[in-house]
């Protein structure tokens, strides 16, 4: 039996322009399973989703480092991972200096922070609804996520590649899609936040599905008992799922849920 649900929000849930269809909307709102979003994103861009979908499970933001819920009062953090003060320094230092082309910003509990204004942070924009800080760094601010956005796919395996270098320690880098790099604490993946909020409903993860589309994705579909790809995820992915349903601009959740109630009803049989 498929007791919980762990869904990826932007290329999975979400289409390209990061919309939720009614489809999907509905699929989730109508679960008997309770769902929770594992999403790269921060839970102030995940707030209006998670308030159309009425959710009011445990959720997991930047990439596994935030566990939270959110109520009518605001969200009641359960577990938090952030980056060293430091660490936020040096890497805000280093890539101002070597790549400045590059979309620079960072992530506090409530803020979206940004060096400049560019097409990049026009993009994110648009898909999360949010709006950016024009601030330096401080020092100030509990930073969970640094996020580098470039349209050059060689220009940002070039910077994975020099961050990797530095061997700056309790970070990990994270591709959530093609155009972006994060760089958060190693001491979570979503698969990590997964097994916290799995054990305190005394669930293990051949209970749990989990739907995703990418790289950072990969940690919780190894685990999980049912893992699902959207048909539109990348090659690599794929190879870790047991099932693939319709693209995210197709439903593919709904079509993912649908399977896990048919796969349930089953068992029940």
């Amino acid at each position: 039996m498929i007791k919980h649900i762990f869904a990826d929000m932007d290329g999975t849930l979400l289409d390209t322009r990061g919309y939720l269809s009614d489809t999907n909307r509905w699929s989730i709102c109508l679960s008997d399973i309770p769902v929770t979003l594992a999403s790269a994103r921060s839970p102030f861009e995940m707030s209006p989703i998670l308030n159309t979908l009425q959710l009011k499970t445990p959720q997991i933001a930047f990439n596994g480092n935030l566990i939270f819920t959110q109520n009518d009062f605001g969200i009641q953090v359960i577990e938090k991972h952030i980056l060293a003060t430091e660490t936020v320094s040096e890497i805000l230092a280093y890539i101002s200096s070597n790549f400045p082309s590059v979309s620079l910003s960072w992530y506090s509990l409530a803020h979206w922070y940004i060096k400049k204004q560019d097409k990049a942070v026009f993009v994110q924009k648009a898909l999360t609804g949010a709006e950016p800080r024009i601030k330096d760094f401080d020092g100030n601010s509990e930073i969970y996520k640094i996020m580098l956005m470039t349209f050059d796919p060689e220009e940002l395996l070039h910077i994975q590649s020099s961050l990797d270098a530095l061997n700056i320690p309790e970070i990990q880098l994270t591709r959530s899609t093609v155009h972006t790099l994060e760089v958060t604490s190693n001491k979570r993946t979503k698969a990590d936040a997964a097994q916290t909020i799995l054990k305190e409903k005394n669930l293990n993860f051949e209970e749990a599905a989990a739907i995703g589309d990418g790289h950072n994705d990969i940690p919780l579909l190894k685990v999980a008992g049912l893992s699902i790809a959207v048909d539109n995820a990348h090659t690599e992915v794929k190879r870790y799922v047991k099932m693939i349903v319709g693209k995210n601009t197709d439903h593919g959740v709904t079509e993912a849920l649908s399977a896990i109630r048919e796969i349930n009803e089953q068992v029940i049989l």
